[in-house]
């Protein structure tokens, strides 16, 4: 099916450099992107990359998601959210500030449309288990797509060599992907 640029609309959460989003620019160039990260340094690289590339299908905003997600007034506008890598927050007393929570995964279900898909990566064990946790619970909105093992290794797929990636390689730890499909 042919898709004009309206159709289809991509959310990447917390994009860092960009890595990601301009992965998926090159493999959907068909879709609208919108690069969600707080901290410039990262912005300053994916725009970098956006003039060097004439990439035209992204756009950024730089700010907190929770505040991008409380000035969409649109329902069902996503088609992919991708949170790759969010900050895990080790400490236990840190917990509270992790950005995937029950609450979280539950407000944004109503910004996608359904069969959107969700896509998360991370590398902290801990973060995972409280995740897998999460999509437990909220297995009637959320159906996981890849649940076996051999499909959760974030090198096995096709996806985009992030910073943080790299940064999971070099202290070999695991990165796990998570895909979700909304119900």
């Amino acid at each position: 099916k042919d898709l004009n640029i309206s159709d289809y609309n991509i959310i990447d959460i917390g994009s860092g450099s960009g890595e990601n989003s301009i992965s998926l620019s090159l493999s959907k160039p068909y879709a609208k992107i919108i690069s969600c990260e707080i901290f410039e340094d990262g912005n300053i690289n994916l725009c970098n990359d956006l003039i060097k590339n004439k990439i035209t299908n992204i756009k950024i905003f730089k700010g907190n998601i929770l505040e991008f997600f409380s000035k969409i007034l649109v329902n069902h506008y996503f088609d992919e959210i991708w949170i790759l890598y969010p900050d895990p927050w080790p400490k236990q007393r840190h917990h509270k500030r992790r950005l995937i929570n029950k609450n979280f995964l539950t407000m944004i279900c109503s910004y996608l449309k359904k069969n959107a898909r969700l896509l998360i990566a991370t590398d902290s064990q801990t973060y995972l288990k409280s995740i897998l946790s999460i999509i437990y619970d909220l297995k009637n909105i959320y159906k996981w797509e890849n649940q076996y093992p051999s499909q959760w290794f974030y090198e096995y797929q096709n996806l985009p060599t992030t910073k943080f990636f790299k940064k999971a390689l070099k202290s070999n730890r695991k990165s796990i992907f998570i895909q979700l499909k909304k119900i």
